[in-house]
């Protein structure tokens, strides 16, 4: 049985979970570029090595957060580069309720998670259409990535 202070806890947890609000106002690329060194290529996907990086960075707009998600992709074959895909992909966020750990928490876990969807489509695309078979993302692991930088830090 829950005591009085106990229950007082759960309703003031409760109401601060229910008066946090995040709204992604829009996405857009903000930077994008397709470097085809390698076509046209015949691709042997067993020779084929891809080296991948990731980023977020984090500006303010006023009220809004706008989370930028970087990821270059390098295809090699042997030591030839093929291509090279690099995008940054923004969403501007507001968070209202919400304090400064869990802000940042969203920003580095949850934002990137919600934007990597079009981010891969829009690679997926860009790599078909030079001539390769798409390249699907696998998603990172943005809380073990968040942790890690902040173990780092």
């Amino acid at each position: 049985m829950n005591t009085p202070k106990a229950d007082d806890a759960v309703a003031e947890n409760a109401a601060a979970e229910s008066a946090a609000e995040v709204t992604l106002h829009s996405r857009y690329i903000k930077d994008m570029s397709f470097e085809n060194t390698g076509a046209p290529a015949a691709v042997d996907k067993d020779g084929l090595r891809l080296d991948i990086s990731v980023g977020i960075e984090v500006r303010r707009r006023g009220e809004l957060y706008e989370v930028v998600l970087s990821i270059t992709a390098t295809a090699l074959q042997e030591s030839e580069i093929l291509f090279i895909v690099e995008l940054s992909y923004a969403g501007l966020f507001e968070m209202a309720g919400i304090d400064a750990a869990a802000c940042e928490r969203f920003i580095f876990c949850e934002a990137p998670r919600i934007m990597f969807p079009f981010v891969d489509r829009i690679i997926a695309d860009v790599t078909r259409d030079g001539g390769y078979p798409p390249l699907n993302l696998t998603p990172p692991d943005w809380t073990a990535l968040y942790r890690k930088e902040r173990a780092a830090a």
